[in-house]
């Protein structure tokens, strides 16, 4: 038996993603022989309350149990450069009088792929290590969505994680997660090219966060997830970065994988959809 705490965890609280309250994902865990568990929703932490009701239950019915506050959030490396090409392309979009708004709901291959700049951004979990960490991630989630750092999706960078990065873990994430993006973006020039932009993420998360940062590696059926392991193994060994394993999880039960599929297709983009619509109709029945 190896001991095993899942620290990458969704649930209803990331919108048209993850099913299952956290009092269904805390129950499956212990049931299940696990005696803590992370919940990190999509750029919120709106789970956050029911997490801390349903843990003080477990208390109160003798279960020793751990929960553990977290966050995916979007990333970006500098929200100036990102503000500074909003601004060019708002302008031009004032010519033509086109809306930038849409419905924010996450999309994982949008993540990967999207070649416009306003729409990239990486994933990454940040946890709270302490109450000092737990502060500093309210902070945080809070700077992600002012006005100037919020487009479809509230965003963190560098410089916001340097300033609240006292007491908080910080891990790569998924496929859409910061090595992954090193990864998609420079694949096609070979693995030299990969390595060399994975080097620069991880010296500055490192820089920032210290031994609390740590290479996040996924077993999926994805093909590209068991490549993109074997790079931040790599890097991770060349910086004396720790690993972890998780199951980034989006339902608390195996039987749920078909429920978690059709909850996705309802969403605004479909299952798998490349983009969110310009205009959505909602129409009643008479």
């Amino acid at each position: 038996m190896i001991e095993f705490v899942n620290l990458h965890n969704h649930t209803t609280f990331s919108a048209f993603d993850g099913i299952g309250y956290p009092s269904d994902h805390m129950n499956f865990a212990y049931e299940n022989g696990c005696d803590a568990l992370a919940i990190t929703d999509h750029g919120n932490m709106n789970a956050m309350s029911y997490q801390v009701e349903h843990y003080k239950n477990m208390k109160a019915e003798g279960k020793k149990f751990k929960a553990i506050y977290g966050i995916e959030a979007y990333f970006l490396p500098s929200l100036n450069d990102w503000r500074e090409e909003y601004e060019k392309i708002r302008d031009k979009k004032k010519q033509t009088k086109k809306k930038d708004f849409k419905l924010s709901v996450e999309d994982e291959g949008e993540s990967k792929k999207a070649k416009d700049l306003l729409r990239k951004r990486s994933h990454l979990i940040l946890l709270a290590q302490n109450q000092t960490g737990l502060n500093n991630l309210f902070q945080l989630v809070s700077k992600s969505y002012e006005p100037e750092n919020f487009y479809r999706y509230p965003r963190m960078d560098y410089e916001m994680l340097e300033e609240h990065s006292e007491g908080v873990i910080c891990t790569s994430a998924c496929l859409g997660g910061v090595f992954a993006q090193d990864y998609w973006n420079n694949r096609d020039d070979g693995a030299d090219t990969v390595m060399a932009a994975m080097r620069v993420t991880a010296q500055k998360f490192k820089t920032i966060f210290g031994d609390r940062f740590y290479g996040e590696l996924q077993w999926n059926l994805v093909p590209e997830q068991h490549e993109l392991n074997k790079y931040i193994i790599d890097v991770c060994a060349e910086f004396n970065i720790d690993l972890i394993s998780t199951a980034d999880a989006h339902y608390y039960h195996p039987d749920l994988w078909k429920d978690r599929e059709l909850y996705r297709a309802l969403g605004p983009m479909g299952a798998y959809g490349d983009g969110i619509p310009e205009k959505r109709e909602i129409r009643t029945l008479a």
